[in-house]
């Protein structure tokens, strides 16, 4: 079985709810099953309850079956935490901090079973810091702002693209940091507020509404494509 697209919900402040809900049906429709089986992975806001109480109903009132946390951050259980996502017909990414979540994904050593899973066939889509985490980088900044200290560290790379979210009302300023960073050729996307896209392996993406602002480095300079 080979992967299937990636869906990527870039919320946002400004993101419609019952928009939200017919887009993860969309997800949803796509695994071939009625009701399927979700493991939801909160690493990205520490698996605190705000986001997941937000989400989780959204979820299932747009057809998912059992909706299940797995248990990463504030009460691990690896064995849990493998077994959950195993059984997963789909795997939703929540929004938050890129860096946290790609830290406790890599702390409790799940990197390899996602791409796994991934390759697979299993449904994979995220929302906001979640996109981001699908992609192959983002950056770290030792002084907030201050790009003169950023580094790039490695997310999961299912997809061949550097992501931002809703990052539009800056002009996409760490996306053009990281692509910087990446040097020449690098290519990256902005998810504006409110979108929905789906995304392939080898490097097809499709906007479902408004078109994602889509840059590249040339030769140091980060322009925006047309």
């Amino acid at each position: 079985m080979s992967a299937k697209p990636v869906f990527l919900c870039s919320g946002g402040p400004g993101a419609n709810r019952a928009q939200q809900v017919a887009d993860f049906k969309t997800v949803l429709d796509a695994c071939g099953k009625p009701a399927p089986r979700v493991a939801y992975i909160g690493t990205a806001h520490l698996d605190t309850a705000y986001l997941w109480n937000m989400v989780r109903p959204m979820l299932q009132k747009a057809g998912a079956g059992a909706v299940e946390m797995v248990p990463i951050v504030k009460k691990p259980d690896p064995a849990a935490a493998r077994s959950l996502l195993q059984q997963a017909d789909a795997v939703f990414l929540s929004g938050g901090e890129v860096e946290d979540g790609i830290r406790w994904l890599q702390k409790a050593g799940l990197v390899p079973l996602l791409n796994e899973l991934y390759r697979g066939g299993v449904q994979f889509f995220g929302i906001s810091a979640g996109c981001i985490m699908m992609g192959r980088h983002w950056v770290h900044w030792d002084k907030e702002g201050d790009d003169s200290t950023a580094s790039l560290f490695d997310c999961l790379g299912f997809l061949p693209y550097t992501f931002d979210a809703h990052g539009e009302e800056e002009d996409w300023t760490e996306l053009k940091c990281a692509l910087r960073l990446l040097g020449p050729g690098a290519e990256g996307y902005g998810l504006s507020d409110g979108g929905f896209f789906t995304a392939r392996a080898e490097g097809n993406l499709t906007a479902f509404r408004s078109g994602p602002a889509a840059y590249h480095n040339h030769n140091g300079i980060i322009l925006r494509s047309e």
